[in-house]
């Protein structure tokens, strides 16, 4: 399948404290989880009207912040280039290639509003603004790259305690009326992930799979062979644990800073284990990125 660049006009300018824009933003599906191919684009295109503020944030304590209405309004604090990037193309970390550095250190404040009737989603938006503030120019390819495989770590297939066959029916839950989920609590048939904890509710090792691919930065894939759905109790001490007094720590107790690694607690608790490989990927390739002109 060939490349398709993901381009927009150039915007109209209008003297004010917002830019007013015009752009063609492509309702492209984004870079999903996919070992194989690119994210498929599609050829349909939207006329999109909308005015934004970018402006720097140096502050030290600054605490991110962003929310997209449904009306069309895009209110960011404290938000980087890599954060817009992986809302707007649906992609992790790993799936970057050629982006500058401070995509994941500058921080802005950013003020949108679509002047379109209906508004678009927020993935059409934040790529315009992207491309219309910050110059970006991407490509997409699939290229060959290290990846995770899931699989037993005994010999013998012994489930770690913490890995445990469910009988939980997902397909008669979702087909049913059923309670909305609870906060705090892992719904059924889904994962719940916190700083240092994954919590998994009857579901397949191949989500368990695709859930720990951000938090190892690596595509990972399921080759346990187990089949059917697990309920899942994972907590492990991140590389890096943010100061006790840190304004955007997550909510919940604070992960153990004498505990196991990702890596052993997957071995000790769920009886499971990453091995590397190498693998194509989807990943989304930056030729231009420029920090953002001024309002």
């Amino acid at each position: 399948m060939p490349e398709t660049p993901l381009a927009f006009p150039r915007p109209h300018s209008r003297k004010s404290f917002f830019i007013a824009v015009t752009a063609t933003a492509s309702l492209a599906i984004g870079l999903l989880y996919t070992p194989a191919s690119p994210a498929q684009t599609s050829t349909a295109s939207q006329p999109l009207s909308y005015v934004s503020s970018v402006k720097p944030n140096n502050a030290l304590d600054a605490r991110t912040f962003s929310e997209y209405s449904a009306g069309g309004r895009l209110t960011a604090t404290a938000v980087t280039v890599g954060y817009l990037l992986r809302i707007a193309y649906r992609i992790q970390p790993y799936q970057l290639v050629g982006a500058p550095a401070w995509i994941s250190t500058k921080r802005y404040d950013i003020a949108a509003k679509v002047e379109d009737n209906p508004a678009p989603s927020q993935q059409v938006l934040l790529r315009a603004l992207l491309k219309d503030r910050f110059q970006l120019a991407i490509h997409e390819e699939t290229r060959e790259q290290p990846v995770f495989a899931l699989v037993l770590a005994r010999s013998d297939g012994k489930l770690g305690p913490q890995l445990i066959k469910s009988d939980f029916d997902c397909a008669a839950y979702f087909a049913g009326p059923h309670d909305p989920p609870v906060p705090g609590r892992t719904p059924n048939c889904a994962t719940r992930i916190g700083m240092g904890s994954l919590y998994g509710k009857a579901i397949p090792i191949a989500q368990l799979a695709t859930s720990l691919a951000p938090l190892v930065n690596r595509f990972t894939v399921d080759r346990t062979g187990l089949t059917g759905g697990f309920d899942v109790e994972l907590t492990w001490t991140p590389d890096q644990l943010p100061p006790a007094n840190a304004g955007n720590a997550p909510p919940g107790p604070a992960p153990d800073p004498s505990g196991p690694s990702i890596f052993a607690a997957l071995q000790e608790q769920l009886g499971l284990k990453l091995i590397s490989e190498k693998a194509p990927v989807a990943v989304l390739v930056v030729d231009h990125l420029a920090e953002p002109s001024a309002n």
